[in-house]
């Protein structure tokens, strides 16, 4: 229902443990490499718990997806079961065929013979129990003896028990201790720190469409507040802010429609139903915290505003709307520092406030390309970036696609405390990184700026015309000269004197090798995702490394 309204392809905060929309945080990293540790190189059960909706299911099956096809899983949600019935799911899992006067020998007669078959060709088969916290004593007693399938020298089944902590306290139990002896993988997954937090919303509406962040800081701080960090509770709330905000046509959505969503959620139809004595007490404690908050604000060094949108956010409370500051970009200079210098890096996020100013970050984006932000007019810096026919890209992505894009970017470094800085990555190489902090030009190792670095980045491209089209074989339009031409740069060779503006079946397949090479769907379409590949590959555009003039 809103999506339109936002420009969203879709709803970004659906409940459904959807791969696609993974965030991976700190957390769920770790728990992720514990996950392939275990399936690949651990000998007895591997255990994931965590609280309800941290994302334990969503990450058993971005598990699934990393796996090799050698490797055949057997996923099962509905953990009531009775030992046969278990057995027989797993059957069903791994399409192993069953009479249905299968004896509980029988099964497991069966299904060791398919175990060791599948080992003497080369195949794994792994076991995901989930929801683990709800299987019976027996059951369990079960699941360990399936481990007991196996060669002279390797386990024949994987398990993987996933499940909330009543799991850790179930497996305590000591008619359970053979199994709890047999876990070499653990791993507790904990709610996302409010700095995760706002990455995981962004990370989520980027992948749904969104041009920039919908939610302002205050209320990114009101749905971590009420969420704990719980992605699935984030999830209903936002999704439920998305709604109120389409209703009462906001463009963004701010502290006050995340409450009434709160609201909304619980039932509540009106704060004012809690008894007088107990606002009184309330507001006596918001002012006590208040009055100490600014005490402790007078005694900080701090006296900069700090700007509470990132890069691309569309709300008027930076110095997009207010025409009465002015930002002056100030000279740069050179800072040369250790290869490796976390500390240096902390004071600068520390000590300097311009940072903090998305507008001066994206007028010194601006000036890589020789364009002056300031002078223009517009809402966004989208806005601007397109009356000089200039696209916009935010996302969440790595390093390594930083490279491929090769195009200068401003980067959102998130502190310990959650405040966001700005800064802009004008060169990437090999594993070092030159940033502009406001005034100052820095040179520092990737490995130093990973740790504040939750993968959100805004970079400008030049697509052949705005908006950009969708070219496809048989169509003629001048936008297919430009991708030839870009064609050609990415694949080394000489581009014609003259270049036919007609997508042929010829172009299609160049475009199909172009796309393989670079991991994205092979069909031969020139969308906006291949033209910003393409355009890496222009060598008068600001560069983070210089032009190859081939495809890596």
């Amino acid at each position: 229902m809103y999506t339109a309204h936002f420009g969203l392809n879709a709803a970004p905060f659906t409940i459904t443990p959807d791969p696609h929309y993974l965030y991976l945080s700190a957390r769920h990293r770790e728990a992720l490499a514990h996950l392939l540790y275990g399936v690949n190189e651990g000998p007895g059960f591997v255990l994931l718990t965590g609280e309800v909706g941290t994302g334990k299911t969503t990450l058993c099956r971005c598990l699934i997806e990393q796996l090799p096809e050698t490797v055949d899983v057997a996923l099962i949600l509905n953990p009531r079961l009775s030992p046969i019935e278990l057995l027989a799911t797993l059957f069903d899992e791994l399409r192993i065929s069953y009479e249905s006067g299968f004896t509980f020998k029988d099964f497991i007669d069966t299904l060791h013979s398919y175990l060791l078959t599948a080992h003497a060709v080369g195949r794994r088969t792994v076991l995901i129990l989930d929801e683990a916290q709800s299987l019976s004593t027996e059951v369990l007693e079960q699941v360990r003896l399936l481990t007991n399938l196996e060669t002279a020298s390797h386990k024949l089944l994987q398990i993987i028990l996933v499940g909330q902590p009543e799991l850790k306290i179930l497996l305590k139990q000591n008619n359970l201790r053979q199994l709890a002896q047999r876990i070499t993988a653990r791993y507790h997954l904990l709610p996302l720190l409010f700095k995760d937090t706002q990455a995981y919303i962004n990370h989520r509406l980027a992948i749904g469409g969104a041009r920039g962040p919908l939610f302002v800081k205050s209320a990114m701080k009101e749905v971590y507040h009420y969420s704990g960090g719980v992605p699935r509770l984030i999830n209903v709330i936002c999704d439920r802010a998305l709604l109120g905000g389409y209703v009462k046509n906001q463009q963004a959505i701010d502290a006050k429609t995340v409450r009434k969503a709160v609201q909304e959620i619980r039932g509540e139809k009106n704060f004012w139903r809690y008894p007088h004595w107990l606002l009184g007490i309330a507001v006596t404690l918001l002012l006590l915290v208040g009055t100490i908050t600014v005490y402790w604000q007078s005694l900080s060094s701090s006296s900069t505003e700090e700007v509470v949108n990132s890069p691309a956010t569309t709300t008027a409370t930076s110095t997009v709307n207010n025409p009465s500051v002015v930002v002056k970009p100030r000279p740069l200079t050179t800072t040369p520092l250790p290869p490796s210098s976390p500390a240096n890096l902390a004071h600068l996020l520390q000590t300097d406030q311009v940072a903090k100013d998305a507008e001066t970050a994206f007028t010194t984006l601006f000036q890589q390309w020789k364009i002056d932000y300031l002078s223009l007019t517009g809402n966004t810096a989208c806005d601007r970036a397109a009356l000089r026919g200039l696209a916009c890209l935010y996302k969440t992505g790595t390093w390594e696609e930083l490279r491929t894009l090769n195009r200068p970017a401003v980067l959102e470094l998130i502190t310990d405390n959650g405040k966001p800085h700005y800064i802009v990555l004008t060169q990437l190489q090999h594993d070092q990184a030159t940033l502009i902090f406001g005034n100052q030009r820095v040179n520092l190792a990737l490995t130093d700026i990973t740790p504040y670095w939750l993968g959100q980045f805004l970079l400008l491209w030049q697509p052949p015309k705005l908006p950009v089209p969708i070219l496809k074989a048989g169509i003629t339009n001048e936008a297919v000269v430009w991708v030839k031409k870009h064609l050609a740069l990415a694949e080394g060779s000489n581009t014609p004197a003259t270049v036919s503006a007609t997508f042929d079946n010829a172009l299609r397949k160049r475009i199909i090798v172009f796309q393989q090479r670079h991991g994205m769907v092979a069909d031969g379409v020139a969308g906006d995702q291949t033209m910003l590949f393409l355009q890496a590959f222009a060598p008068e555009k600001p560069a983070l490394k210089p032009a190859s003039g081939s495809l890596p």
